[in-house]
């Protein structure tokens, strides 16, 4: 019992260093004294992008945790396949449905629509596709499909958390002009029209990594503490969605449906669903009590 204690209380004081050690990195960075340079390395002609380095990070990260939990799991034989998929799903998701939001932008510009080191995913393209093919392949298998999504939340959160430090060296995802403390620099090039007089901005991917933190240890915290099938999954989606709804309202370059923002629409009607099925499963598990 101690020596798991101490393991986590390891692994939390680790996270705190590798949170403190990041942002000392990026302060020169944020504050404009040092220019960002989108490009890793590179290995003879292969360039290598912090935003796909990230990426692949995350990915990594999040796979490491799933292994560590299956460990002594019957899904063990199963999580690989179940991993790849996700992956590959959801990658395709969150560029599809990027592209088709920004579809005056692609129309007819075959390579750029694949050119994933420019950025440009959707988290909502990702999620649905890489949900549904899970939901395929559990349900092929005869998996207990409420329990695979516990067990890929967690994960899923260290990916996006590692991965959303794209944005930062892309310049994309911020918000409008501020002069707080924490504000970040963003060249000309890279500034919305009408907002080229102005040099710092707010971070919104940095309040987007915040967030999710939060989110994951409220998870972990739910996982520990009760253990009820399928929760999980609803708690991350319902935060996730409040999330991303509040950080709309920061971003400046986000696609508008009437007075709202199209990812606050889609973030409403989520958490609207999340909430009739989290009461309907709940009833159902009061009825069997």
């Amino acid at each position: 019992m101690k020596s798991k204690l101490f393991n986590q209380l390891g692994g939390i004081i680790t996270v705190i260093i590798l949170i403190v050690a990041v942002c000392l990195w990026l302060t020169p960075y944020f504050k404009g004294l040092l220019e960002i340079n989108p490009v890793a390395f590179k290995i003879g002609e292969l360039t290598v992008y912090w935003y796909g380095l990230l990426l692949a990070t995350g990915v990594l990260s999040g796979l490491m945790w799933l292994n560590w939990k299956v460990s002594d799991s019957k899904f063990k034989s199963h999580i690989i396949n179940i991993a790849a998929l996700s992956i590959a799903s959801g990658v395709i998701g969150a560029r599809l449905a990027f592209v088709i939001l920004k579809w005056s932008e692609f129309s007819g510009n075959w390579v750029e629509m694949i050119s994933l080191h420019h950025g440009g995913m959707s988290i909502h393209g990702a999620l649905i596709l890489g949900a549904l093919a899970v939901l395929i392949y559990a349900k092929v298998y005869k998996l207990p499909i409420l329990r695979i999504f516990d067990l890929l939340i967690p994960p899923v959160l260290i990916g996006q958390i590692i991965g959303r430090f794209g944005n930062f060296f892309n310049q994309e995802a911020f918000g409008p002009p501020t002069d707080l403390p924490w504000k970040m620099f963003v060249k000309s090039s890279l500034r919305p029209a009408g907002f080229s007089e102005f040099e710092f901005f707010h971070p919104t991917f940095l309040y987007s990594i915040i967030g999710l933190i939060i989110i994951l240890l409220i998870v972990l915290l739910w996982q520990k503490l009760r253990s009820i099938e399928g929760f999980t999954l609803f708690i991350y989606i319902a935060l996730y969605s409040v999330l991303r709804f509040v950080i709309e309202f920061f971003r400046v370059d986000s696609d508008y449906w009437g007075v709202l923002t199209i990812a606050q629409w889609a973030s409403l009607l989520i958490v609207s669903i999340t909430l009739i099925t989290g009461l309907i499963l709940r009833y159902k598990i009061k009825l069997k009590l």
